[in-house]
Formats: structure tokens, sequence, C-alpha cells
């Protein structure tokens, strides 16, 4: 293992040696505003990164640029999959607040029938109208803006594709090219690349055969794609130099969006990047059998266990595979910052690096993501500008993928969009301060065993401090100490002296969520006395309080109400959430009751009341 850390630590000095003395032809530009590139991979587990603490991954250029910048450590994924993830960045909301919560989105199609639709098909999948996003601030600002790569949003639209809206939807991208997952006729990757090339690449159609054997590639094969540049990523990358040179002629400020795959499975890469890694090197994660042997967790999709995690030799293999995928990706962030100081526009240009969720990569059993286990949902984010922010800092606030819209915008000076919910974190970034008492969020749609007919059941983790709520709709809940019990192992839900803490940071988690298809409790007022809807299979009701109508400020008011009715005698704002009572066992947790015994489509919480006078 320590070959690779040292190959890794020897390459970090190197560039940073040689990175200020590096010259280029190309006239140096003054810039009244910075450039900004932000480059997201997809599926990036954060410990697979020499910076954030690997002896294993081989991430120089990912590792240069928390060397020139900022490493935050508590960043979060708004949703443990991809589409919504990216929805929550494009519009600084969380994704069901921006109205598109679904990796693909269930509609009635003309024959009356529910059809899951991917990103890209219509605009009725798509977020909110009115919502302003990342890349039309800036082009409203006067950048020249570009899209490149991966986008995976729903909202993003070609022309006449849907007859409903047949302008399209550009987002604010002057140019859009080289998409992937998403319909998006004459700029997507096969329109690069040519139809075997994409086949080969994603491992379908013509290729559909070697799928089983390459998603994870537990045999360690490298990619079918004949031609290695002819990559997504590298190709992705060959546009967005392109871009980059175009900018540094015309002279003209830009936002570049450059969206690479790697290393979301296939778990292909080039030979070059697998023979940087020796599988036999790699060691299995503690929590490898867990799942296995105590039963499989509740909360958790039945796709996520993986049974290589029972097969050695193949999960090393699988290890091996995606770090050589990361730094396949880490070459192409390395190729994109070099451009930049080739073109004189590296010290006027703030560089982002993040992703849209983690990886398992075996943790607890699992491959993939799709729950709320710190592997999915904390993911790395680095932002590096010499030229105001320090460099070679680490910083521990609760962040969110939703706040980079607020941060550049105030990096800019720029008015924030009435409709973002994230925050500006670039106090923290200047001075090295950690936020505190700030609560972030992340949201999923799936399906678990206790539910099974039921698609897209919703859950909602919320981490405020060192604690981790998870609310399952029908489910137990989840709390975890992240930061004395890194691997999740005690659920403190189990724990009597925890009961209150759960139940209050569910309240939070609720309060002002409202996931599509389902209803909040609906509440009343009558004079002093407020009612509500009853909840199926209620075990019974509590009562929260504030002076004001912001969630995070109310207390306790009232536990164990039978009825549904209260009589109040203070003004102020007021909750009622009701305690379902849970029934039905799991082989996991034995004779603790798990799930309820039906599913409703009705949030155990109300709507805020005013009962002032």
């Amino acid at each position: 293992m320590m070959k690779h850390f040292f190959y890794q630590k020897i390459v970090v000095i190197i560039l940073i040696i040689i990175g200020p003395t590096i010259s280029s032809n190309a006239q140096k530009i003054d810039y009244k505003n910075p450039n900004v590139v932000f480059i997201i991979s997809d599926q990036h587990k954060k410990k697979a990164s020499g910076c954030y603490g690997s002896d294993m991954a081989i991430t120089p250029n990912i590792d240069k640029l928390a060397v020139t910048g900022i490493k935050l450590n508590n960043c979060y994924a708004a949703a443990p999959v991809c589409a919504p993830s990216r929805a929550a960045l494009t519009t600084g909301m969380y994704p069901e607040a921006c109205g598109a919560p679904f990796h693909k989105a269930p509609v009635l199609n003309k024959k009356g029938e529910m059809k899951d639709y991917g990103s890209g098909e219509l605009r009725k999948t798509s977020y909110h109208e009115g919502i302003v996003t990342l890349g039309e601030i800036f082009r409203n600002n006067g950048y020249v803006t570009a899209g490149i790569g991966k986008m995976h949003v729903h909202g993003e639209l070609q022309k006449n594709v849907d007859p409903s809206l047949p302008e399209g939807n550009d987002m604010g991208f002057d140019e859009a090219s080289v998409r992937y997952y998403t319909n998006f006729p004459g700029g997507h990757y096969e329109d690069e690349v040519g139809r075997d090339t994409y086949e080969r690449y994603r491992v379908f159609g013509a290729y559909s055969s070697y799928r089983k054997d390459l998603k994870w590639n537990s045999d360690y094969k490298p990619s079918l794609v004949k031609n290695d540049e002819d990559n997504f990523d590298m190709v992705v990358t060959q546009k967005s130099i392109k871009f980059i040179k175009e900018r540094s002629k015309d002279g003209k400020n830009f936002f570049l969006h450059v969206g690479l795959e790697k290393p979301h499975p296939a778990l292909t890469t080039t030979k070059k990047y697998l023979d940087m890694y020796n599988p036999k090197d790699f060691e299995l994660p503690e929590t490898l059998d867990d799942s296995h042997k105590k039963g499989k967790y509740p909360w958790v999709p039945n796709w996520s266990n993986s049974s290589l995690s029972q097969q050695p030799e193949k999960a090393k293999n699988v290890m091996a595979s995606y770090h050589a995928s990361v730094s396949e990706m880490d070459a192409m962030v390395g190729r994109i910052v070099q451009s930049l100081k080739e073109n004189n526009l590296y010290e006027n240009t703030i560089i982002i690096y993040t992703t849209d969720h983690g990886e398992h990569l075996f943790e607890h059993g699992f491959t993939g993501k799709h729950n709320m286990y710190e592997a999915a949902v904390n993911i790395p984010f680095i932002i590096s500008y010499p030229k105001l922010l320090p460099a070679n800092q680490s910083n521990n606030s609760l962040v969110s993928l939703i706040d980079v819209m607020p941060t550049l915008c105030d990096l800019m000076g720029w008015e924030v969009p009435e409709t973002a919910q994230g925050r500006s974190i670039v106090k923290y970034l200047k001075s090295g301060t950690v936020s505190t008492n700030r609560s972030v969020f992340s949201e999923f749609r799936g399906s678990i065993n206790g539910f099974r007919d039921i698609k897209n059941l919703p859950s909602r983790m919320m981490r405020l401090g060192d604690y981790k709520l998870v609310y399952t709709h029908g489910v137990i809940n989840q709390l975890y100490n992240v930061t004395e019990d890194p691997n999740e192992m005690n659920n403190l839900v189990l724990d009597k002296n925890y009961q209150e803490m759960q139940r209050d940071l569910c309240f939070q988690t609720l309060a002002e969520w409202r996931p599509q298809e389902y209803n909040a409790l609906k509440i009343t007022r009558n004079s002093d006395i407020i009612s509500w809807d009853s909840f199926e299979g209620v075990k019974n009701y509590v009562l929260y309080f504030s002076e004001t109508n912001t969630p995070i400020e109310a207390k306790l008011m009232a536990t164990e109400i039978e009825g549904t009715s209260y009589k109040v005698t203070k003004n102020g704002y007021y909750w009622v959430m009701a305690i379902p009572q849970l029934t039905r066992t799991t082989k996991r947790l034995g004779d603790i009751p798990v799930y309820m015994a039906d599913y409703t489509m009705k949030l155990p919480v109300s709507d805020v009341i005013n009962m002032n006078k």
C-alpha cells in the first residue's frame, strides 16, 4: 500500500515545485471578475482521494487542488443518487423543493400507464418554472457559459424534443455538449464518438453480454473502447480545453461546468490506469460482512447488497478497478488545470472540484449509493482560488451542494436568487472558522423490503453537529453520532437515552419537507383550539411551539397527546407531529418493531399554524 502513498506524495511535491513556473505564449488578460471552472465527477467516494487520507488512491491533481485551496470535510450531497443531486446543485434548492426529486421520474403516458422518464425527455419532469439556475446567473451577468459533459438534470431540454416546450431549456448554457444519461439529440456523447464506441463505453447494446462482468469489473479488465481518447471523460476534457483556449483568445469571462463520469460504473478504464494498481494491495472494509451476518438493513434497498462482498478476490478487483477509474478522472482534472495555466487563465479562475454523491465500495456489504450512510452522502469538495482564498486549508463546516450557488454569487458580488435555499460559505472559507448550528439535508426516493409494492418511497437525512438523523417513511428512524461512530454501526434510536433527541431531530427533518404525492397532516384553528387529521397507525402525538414560524426555533410544548385536538394558552406558531406505531419486525433487529403495519401517503407532521390573536 505504501508504494501508492509514496508515489502520490512525490507527484504532489513535483507539481507544487513546477506549477508556478509553467509559461505560455498567450497574453495575460486583465479581468475584473474571476472565471469559474466547476468540475463535478460522478460517484466519487471521499475516502478514495489522497488529500482525504487515502494511502491507496493515486490522485495527484485533486491533491494539488487541495494544496492550493480549501478542502471541505463535511460537504453533503443533496441526494445519494445522480439526477436529484444535480438538480439541487443547479437550482440551489433541495430536490423536493425544486420539484426534481427523482432519478427517473414517474409520469402517466398517453395510454394511462405509469412510465419512468429520464432527464431530457419531458418538461413535465423538470424542476419548477421560475427557478433561476446557476448557468443563468452567470449568463445574465455577461459571462460566456458552457456545460460540457454529464449534466443529468431533469429540466434541461433540447429544442423540439417536447412539443409542450419546443424552444427547449438550455438552463443558461451557451454551449452544451457531450451529454450522457440525458436525451440530448445532436449534443450527446454518441454524437461525438459514434454508436459503436458509445455502446462499448457504456457496455450495452451490442456489448450487453459483457455488462455482468464489467459493471463492477470484478475480473479487472480494460475498457472495450478501442481508442483511449474516445472514452467519455477524455472527450469531455478535450472539449473543455478547446473552450478554455477560445476564452483565452477572446478575453471573455466564462463559467465552465465540466461533467466527468468516472468513477461511476461501469468501472472500466484504460490499461494505463489499471496498471497503476495491484488488486492484492487492497484491504476490504471492516464492515464488509455486517449485512450478511446480521441480516439486511431494513431501510436500505435490496439492490445495495452485493454478493461480490463475499468473494474476496473479486471484491479486491472491484476496489482496484474503482480506484483506477478515480485516477483516470483525476488525470482529466489535471489536464484542465494545466490548460488554464498554459493559457494564462489560472490565476484569475476559481476552480471547484466535487462529485454528485459517494460510493460504498463494500462498506456494510454494499456497492453503489442509494442510502444515507456517510459513504454515499458525505462527498469531496475542494475550492481553489489563491488570489482571494487561503491555500492548503481544511474546514469542518457543514455544507451542502445547494450552497454552491450562493457562495459563487457572494464571491462575485451578485445577488442570490430568492428561490435559493443554500447559504454562502465565503466567510468561513476566508476566515477558516467553522459554521455552527447549521443543519444540512439529503433526500432519496427508493424501495425497501418492508413495503415492496411502493416505488419511490421517500427518505430524508439531517446532519446537525455530530449527529445524523435519517427518516424513512413508515420505517424506524436512524440516529448516529458520526464523530464517535464513523462506521454508523450504533443506531442510537435503539438507546432509551436518546429518545428525546431522535424525536426532536425527526421533527426538524420533517417540518419543511413535502415530498411529491405525500400530504402533511391537515391542521385547523377554532379560537384557541387546534385540531388535526388523525394519522393511521399512530402511537400518540407531540406538539411543537415557536414565537416565529421557523421550525428550527421550535420547542416541545406537549407530549403523548392521545386525541386530535389541543387547547393552546400561548400566542405563537404550532406544529403537530405523530409518533407512528411500529409493529412488524426483521431478522436484523429481532423483536424490535421496524415497520408500520400499513403504508400511508400521509406524512406524520402538520404544516405550521398561526395561533396569534
